[in-house]
């Protein structure tokens, strides 16, 4: 579908690859930012602060997945998962 409107789909496939290891470091992103161990800033930030955090958080998603996955095979929470579950260290290179 990206392809119809002449966008590239490999950096937003990289993100869905990824998707448990940018989930978890979005949350923990999220939790410093927001929570008390971080910064504090819930209910103080403005909706406009927020937005340039959320599309920054994607543009470095976007770039950082796509730059691992050519080098590696899985992401590193997929790959530490998928050796955990198969119980045999799966291969991480490419």
């Amino acid at each position: 579908m990206l392809a119809s409107f002449g966008l590239n789909a490999g950096p937003v496939q990289a993100v869905g690859r990824m998707a448990f290891t940018n989930y978890i470091v979005c949350t923990l992103v999220g939790t410093t930012l927001a929570v008390g161990h971080g910064f504090g800033l819930y209910g103080k930030a403005q909706l406009s602060d927020l937005m340039l955090v959320v599309l920054a958080t994607l543009a470095l998603m976007l770039v950082w997945s796509s730059a691992w996955l050519q080098r590696f095979r899985f992401g590193p929470l997929e790959w530490l998962w998928r050796s955990l579950v198969y119980g045999v260290r799966q291969p991480l290179r490419r």
